[in-house]
């Protein structure tokens, strides 16, 4: 495999992402700038609001601080793009955990929220990791969505090379919001043996570990792999979650967890104003029912916000899911 390395900020290249997938961008200069703040993030957004090129151009400057560095490398044949951030006070003989770190639809590996700010907090919290975020597709949802259609092995790839640059420990810290959740719980219930914890937050669809599928808006999905043939049910479920009904979904929607995947500890979360929340809930319990580890919490959030009003009115707990999801990993990586 080809690696290109680079350690320079590429705001152009960044700029060019941005503009690519405005609509999932819904963030004004006061976010922004809050960025810059001590313990600051920009917002989760819905597709609606455009930026300004002044306001992407700052925002890109905004978020290198703490994912610096910009790797790519070529996998099936197209180069990929994945963003690093190392603790302070590097050690390079040290091992550190992979924090590894999923963004949601339209988005990449260096959006404020959760990537940007998860490298923030796990920095500030003292998280003896190296923060790894990947820009997985926007051109085919599922392959993110659903880890075994294409994004789980461009992610191993990535933290094969890794592992001959950096001492990572054997397991990694997998979290993701939005679609990032519908991969990392997932990835995490079929290749237990590569995690240590997992925090899936705010997840449009889920797989339980006996192979049940929930979906936003309807709940759980009897005789998923019929439903999801029958490209006419694509009325019943959101316009963002309509692309879910090709044969090569229903194939693996159902698909049970391995062997020794409840080793592995959950933490939950998702809005109480998300209209994903009750089939978190379902989720959840049935982890319960399983007999996983598991926590959960519901900050008092909407899915996204698509203006500053909302953003301050919902700041801090939006907050909670990157303070949360970091004292569980602290917790996690201490204990072991």
């Amino acid at each position: 495999m080809q690696r290109i390395i680079s350690h320079t900020v590429r705001i152009p290249e960044i700029m060019t992402h941005v503009r690519r997938h405005r609509g999932a961008w819904a963030i004004v200069i006061g976010a922004i700038a809050i960025l810059a703040t001590s313990r600051g993030l920009a917002y989760p957004a819905p597709e609606t609001t455009e930026l300004s090129p002044q306001q992407i151009e700052q925002l890109a400057r905004e978020t290198t601080k703490y994912l610096p560095l910009r790797r790519t490398i070529t996998f099936v044949g197209s180069q990929r793009e994945y963003f690093l951030g190392l603790p302070p006070n590097f050690d390079p003989t040290k091992s550190y955990w992979a924090l590894v770190v999923v963004h949601g639809g339209g988005q990449h590996g260096r959006i404020p929220f959760p990537n940007t700010g998860m490298a923030r907090f796990a920095a500030e919290f003292g998280l003896d990791a190296i923060t790894i975020s990947p820009s997985f597709s926007n051109d085919d949802n599922n392959a993110s969505r659903f880890p075994s259609l294409g994004e789980g092995e461009f992610l191993d790839e990535v933290l094969m090379q890794l592992r001959k640059e950096y001492a990572l420990r054997p397991k990694i810290l997998l979290t993701g919001y939005s679609r990032g959740g519908q991969f990392a719980h997932r990835y995490a219930l079929t290749h237990p043996e590569r995690m240590a914890a997992v925090a899936p937050l705010a997840s449009g669809t889920w797989t339980t570990p006996d192979g049940r599928f929930l979906v936003e808006g309807i709940g759980e999905v009897r005789n998923a792999r019929a439903f999801l043939a029958d490209s006419t049910n694509g009325s019943k479920v959101s316009d963002n979650l309509r692309d879910l009904f090709q044969p090569r979904v229903a194939a693996v929607a159902e698909t049970r967890a391995a062997a020794r995947a409840r080793e592995v500890p959950y933490l939950i979360m998702c809005g109480t104003l998300d209209p994903r929340l009750p089939i978190a809930e379902e989720f959840v319990r049935s982890l319960q029912s399983l007999g996983y580890r598991v926590s959960a919490e519901w900050p008092r959030t909407p899915h996204g916000c698509d203006d500053g009003a909302c953003w301050q009115q919902h700041r801090s707990e939006f907050e909670k899911y990157l303070r949360r999801t970091v004292e569980f990993f602290r917790d996690v990586a201490q204990g072991q």
